[in-house]
């Protein structure tokens, strides 16, 4: 039968039991954390429901308990003899029916909260403990705005590009290689667009943060970095691809639309966008910089005066007065220049007059106060100054006297000297003539490399072997220029040079009649509008009139239409007294060279230009100044490029002098042989701004090491350090869902991430099977063991 216990008062209320709370009479105060937690991190412990209504659901986890309660078994007390020897057994039983009906409702209730907070969609911070259960492997886009901008000095001394490397490396040091986490830096900008590889793990994206990014330089292309992550990064799993901008928001590196693009990366495997406002704190734009350093000279020769000028711009929105700045020529000061009142987004511009009298390589910078940008502050112009050009003359007349033949009136505008003019009126012209006739320039050969350009006059015709070498020449980078004459055979010429791209232009018979032979009809020489540059000093209208010269016989040129030779040029044509026109100048580019095609002769039979010195001169020294000169853009780059160079002979060894006086030496520089010349590209990309020195040594002993200045432009637009919007912004992501923030406090060296994207879903969901799978073995065991 059933015993009855005996009946026990009730404890008294609010008695501490004597066998729990010993512990906690104590004879020494307790002593307290030596820092107490604060808010933020309560906060990282909490949690947030994109759908709390559905935790109502967690109100059914009382149906398995009802379900308990109304299922359990009640017993009806009939005693019998043997009732002593089955009350032992059944008490053994019945602890373990209520140890397994209980396990069995915690699972069933544990199931049901279960499901219920997972629909609620809970997410955690990214500083939670409980963020490692939140999503698993990250893929993270990280795009550092590496522009020329961003070396804008902030508040308390550091560039707005040193505090992006701080937070690109908080962001990927919040990964995790043993959880898989990947991360494609990209630093559109001056230098590499990929400084680590796609996908790479936390670990190389470290290594590749803490050895440099990219200085700050050029102008950042965000739409070609978005394009590179839409065309090139693939997820793994569809909707887990973070993309994360730093960025100071200038206008100029947002100046497309990136909307579109970011949509489809969204669209096909991203997940979300966040836009991070490096420079929040800095002050109002009032940056001043060189936006410009040039000469008006195309050849600047070693004792020859040239003028040189540097343009500022007042980026701000303020005028500035009393500006100046400091023109150095080799590190040495020459002079300091003050400019007038710079308007608000003006210009100013400071001239000096100066004159170089050692040829070879030279730097000429022009330098202001700093300011915020250092880095537009001073600019640098390189200058490989000659001691004169070296022109061939090639003679096709057979007659004796000078001035009978074409180059006679070249050898009077090019080197007077040479034709017996003395005294004060001549002065030197920095040209170096040598004439030769037609045979002896077939037989030069390889010595035609030596020379900084070649005029052919009045030439009929050359050998085939002579004009492929001449091809070879002119390639390599010496310009050649083309007069016709009597003793010009067109069909001869479209035969021997054509083919080879040496003729810019077919020739035609010619027309008119010798200037000796009396009045006629005659032509006169006009420039297109706008009038190219190799012939700009005549586009002045008080200039102008010094081509109304008459040109009684030309030969016609007419332009090929067929490639490669359609990219041809005219730089002046003639035209008659109706106004008819016929081109006179043709010009095209064959490899590294130019080939300038006259379609008069450059005597004074065919017409009277050489006999107006006034006229014939300047037209002369424009024409070969303008054929012979280096282009400034060669050895002028831009900031993060690498220049490419033409030296004489086989490089052997290549020096890089940088700006900070480091010297590397190119042990694999890209060479392209180009006969006796060669074609040097650096492999390496001038990556600081300013005066650098190219030292080459030949690999044929008897030719001396040459030095050839380079200078590293940073982009003029980057000193406009004008600021976008939240609304321009906008209109720039049309059609995204982003975050717009400032930098994460976390980069100032609070704890990073613990990964995830902040639900717990996922996690929840796993939990939901695991539990389930648990309660149906233990029901099956409990059900086989009854």
């Amino acid at each position: 039968m059933a015993r009855r216990r005996a009946p026990q008062l009730p404890p008294p209320r609010r008695r501490l039991p004597p066998d729990r709370h010993l512990a906690t009479a104590r004879r020494e105060p307790l002593d307290l954390p030596g820092r107490a937690h604060g808010a933020h991190g309560r906060a990282a412990l909490m949690l947030s429901f994109l759908q709390p209504w559905m935790l109502w659901g967690a109100g059914l986890v009382a149906v398995p308990v009802v379900i308990h309660l109304l299922n359990r078994r009640r017993y009806v007390v009939k005693p019998f003899a043997a009732m002593a020897f089955l009350e032992q057994a059944f008490a053994r039983r019945r602890r373990r029916l209520q140890t397994e009906n209980l396990l069995l409702l915690l699972l069933r209730c544990l199931l049901v909260l279960l499901a219920a907070l997972a629909m609620a969609l809970p997410q955690v911070g990214v500083d939670s403990p409980l963020a490692l259960l939140s999503g698993g492997r990250r893929e993270l886009v990280l795009v550092v705005d590496r522009s020329g901008s961003t070396a804008r000095r902030l508040p308390g001394g550091a560039s707005v590009a040193r505090r992006m490397s701080e937070l690109a490396r908080a962001e990927v040091a919040a990964l995790s290689d043993e959880r898989g986490d990947a991360v494609t830096l990209v630093t559109p900008g001056a230098g590499t667009l990929l400084p680590a590889p796609i996908g790479a793990t936390p670990s190389q994206a470290l290594a590749a943060i803490d050895a440099g990014l990219p200085g700050p330089g050029g102008v950042a292309d965000l739409l070609a970095a978005v394009r590179l992550v839409r065309d090139r990064v693939r997820p793994l799993r569809s909707g887990q691809l973070e993309l994360v901008l730093l960025t100071d928001l200038q206008e100029l590196s947002w100046r497309e639309d990136l909307g579109p693009l970011i949509k489809d990366i969204m669209d096909h495997g991203g997940a979300s966008l966040r836009v991070v406002d490096v420079a929040a704190d800095v002050g109002p734009n009032s940056n001043l910089g060189v936006v410009e350093l040039s000469t008006d000279e195309r050849l600047v020769l070693a004792g020859k005066p040239a003028t040189f000028a540097a343009l500022v711009a007042n980026h701000g929105d303020m005028v500035r007065p009393g500006v100046s700045g400091t023109f150095s020529l080799d590190g040495e000061v020459l002079r300091r220049v003050t400019l007038d009142p710079l308007p608000p987004r003006g210009t100013g511009v400071a001239s000096l007059r100066l004159r170089i009298d050692s040829p070879g390589p030279h730097h000429l910078s022009f330098a202001l106060e700093d300011d915020e940008l250092l880095l537009d502050d001073s600019r640098s112009l390189a200058l490989n100054v000659r001691d004169s050009v070296d022109v061939l003359l090639v003679d096709g007349s057979h007659s004796a006297a000078r001035l009978e033949r074409a180059t006679g009136w070249l050898e009077l505008a090019l080197e007077p000297s040479v034709v017996g003019l003395s005294g004060d009126d001549v002065r030197s012209t920095g040209f170096s003539t040598r004439v030769v006739d037609v045979r002896s320039f077939e037989q030069a050969g390889r010595e035609l490399f030596d020379y900084d350009a070649i005029v052919m006059a009045d030439v009929g015709g050359i050998s085939r072997a002579a004009a492929e070498t001449l091809a070879t020449v002119v390639s390599s980078g010496t310009p050649l220029l083309m007069f016709t004459g009597d003793n010009v055979v067109p069909q001869l010429w479209d035969e021997r040079f054509a083919d080879l791209g040496l003729l810019p232009a077919r020739v035609g018979a010619p027309e008119g009649v010798a200037a000796q032979d009396g009045p006629t009809d005659y032509v006169t020489l006009v420039l297109p509008d706008p009038a190219p540059p190799e012939l700009a000093l005549f586009a002045d209208p008080r200039l102008a009139v010094l081509l109304q010269v008459p040109v009684t016989r030309w030969s016609p040129l007419t332009l090929f239409e067929q490639p490669p030779l359609e990219s041809a040029r005219v730089l002046a044509s003639f035209a008659d007294a109706l106004g008819r026109t016929t081109p006179a100048l043709v010009e095209r580019r064959l490899g590294h060279g130019r080939v300038l095609l006259v379609g008069t002769s450059a005597d004074d039979s065919w017409s009277l230009l050489p006999r107006q010195p006034a006229t014939w001169v300047p037209l002369v020294h424009e024409l070969l100044s303008s054929l012979a000169a280096d282009d400034p853009a060669s050895i002028n780059v831009p900031l993060g490029q690498s220049p490419s160079v033409a030296v004489h002979g086989r490089p052997a060894r290549a020096r890089l002098t940088g700006p900070d006086g480091a010297v590397e030496e190119l042990s694999s520089p890209e060479v392209e042989v180009l006969g006796e010349r060669s074609r040097l590209t650096l492999p390496t990309p001038l990556t600081q701004p300013g005066e650098w020195l190219l030292s080459v040594e030949s690999s044929d002993p008897t030719r001396a090491p040459v030095s050839l200045a380079l200078a590293a432009l940073p982009q003029a637009r980057e000193g406009d350090l004008s600021r976008m919007d939240a609304a321009t912004l906008a209109e720039r992501l049309s059609g995204v869902e982003y975050i717009l923030g400032e930098p994460a406090a976390r980069a100032a060296g609070e704890a990073p991430s613990r990964g995830g994207d902040g639900s717990l879903f996922r996690a929840l969901l796993w939990a939901l099977l695991v539990v389930a799978l648990g309660e149906s073995l233990l029901a099956r065991f409990v059900g086989r063991a009854r």
